[in-house]
């Protein structure tokens, strides 16, 4: 199924809410109520077609597709839920112009740290609101300023609320054996990135982490050609078995020169002498199968070109004629852009849940 893509809101949003590459989870707890919103409610009934966490799906049983956000519920209420596929649903709530719209100000609110004040909260809604018109403008540049004034505001209670990892269950992701004087080191830098984190010092904490995986990144190994093909399970024959070993050589030598675009090459070069051997390995599915992987029904005009162009797909596939096989994949797909269309789902925001005669509300 296909989804709406979503826009730069995420990376936004993320940085609004202190989310890190390296930095552990926060603790947060939301502050404060929002404005209520007058608004008509909907109220759509079907059968919960896919689940996962706060957004489900929903076959309607007016035949349309719904993409609920559950996102203003808590998390106890969802979990009481227990919103399995093929159960029964009433959903109350609203219709969305677009899946972003899940995100609410309500939902950065439920998600703020302990701390935050009701006068914050009132400039942090201005400030959101004026961040979410200018993106829909795709004003990007001006509505990130708007995100760092909101992060400005928001950052020291993210601050004050994170809970890092002791060192000893940090490194334990790492599957390397540490010298003691590294570890000893790598510890010791490790404690300095949080008090500088703490301390919002940005700059001088991101060094600390550079250290850090300096000595991390002296363990790491590519693995050789003989441990790639063993870990994928496949045996290449003794005629071919030097040359694509010397075609994966050359592309890990030019890895280590830093030639993006030679080392592109390279690997598209290994790939294509493997491709027969991925394809013995991993075959492609038979058309039946094929078709189980969408969720709706085709005409039987439309199957019958669909199982045509199949057929010459695993034909050509077969003769190594990759090129013919990505063309004849366009125009498998172009028949089935119609039906993809036809079954996007539509975002809706609850406000009411009716669940086996329980009701929630947010």
């Amino acid at each position: 199924m296909r989804k709406e893509k979503k826009r730069m809101f995420f990376a936004t949003i993320a940085i609004a809410l202190g989310i890190g590459v390296l930095m552990p989870s926060y603790t947060s707890a939301a502050v404060g109520q929002t404005k209520a919103h007058v608004q008509m409610e909907q109220i759509i009934k079907g059968t919960v077609f896919e689940s996962w966490g706060n957004e489900i799906i929903v076959k309607g049983d007016d035949g349309k597709r719904y993409h609920i956000g559950l996102h203003s519920f808590a998390d106890e209420q969802i979990k009481t839920m227990n919103l399995l596929v093929g159960a029964i649903v009433q959903i109350e709530g609203k219709e969305l112009e677009s899946f972003s719209e899940f995100y609410d100000f309500d939902y950065f609110v439920k998600n703020l740290p302990n701390g935050v004040t009701e006068d914050e909260i009132s400039e942090l809604e201005l400030l959101y609101n004026q961040a979410m018109a200018l993106e829909k403008a795709e004003s990007w540049e001006e509505a990130g300023e708007f995100w760092m004034r909101i992060n400005q505001i928001t950052k020291p209670y993210y601050l004050a609320n994170w809970e890092p990892e002791p060192f000893d269950v940090y490194i334990s992701m790492f599957e390397y054996a540490f010298t003691d004087d590294d570890l000893v080191q790598m510890e010791k830098l490790y404690n300095e990135w949080i008090s500088l984190s703490k301390s919002g010092a940005e700059e001088e904490s991101g060094e600390k982490m550079t250290q850090f995986f300096e000595i991390v990144n002296k363990y790491y190994v590519e693995p050789t050609f003989e441990d790639y093909i063993k870990d994928l399970n496949i045996t290449i024959s003794e005629v071919d078995f030097p040359v694509i070993k010397q075609l994966y050589e050359d592309a890990r030598m030019v890895n280590q020169d830093g030639d993006d675009q030679l080392s592109m090459e390279k690997w598209e070069a290994f790939d294509l002498a493997m491709r027969p051997y991925y394809r013995a390995a991993y075959p492609i599915p038979t058309f039946e199968e094929q078709m189980t992987y969408y969720d709706f029904e085709v005409s039987n005009d439309d199957l019958s070109k669909l199982q045509e162009i199949y057929k010459g797909i695993l034909t050509s596939d077969q003769n190594g004629d990759y090129e013919l096989v990505d063309l004849q994949w366009e125009s498998f797909y172009a028949i089935l852009d119609p039906y993809f269309l036809m079954n996007q789902s539509i975002p809706f925001r609850a406000s009411k849940v009716i669940i086996n005669g329980e009701t929630f509300n947010r």
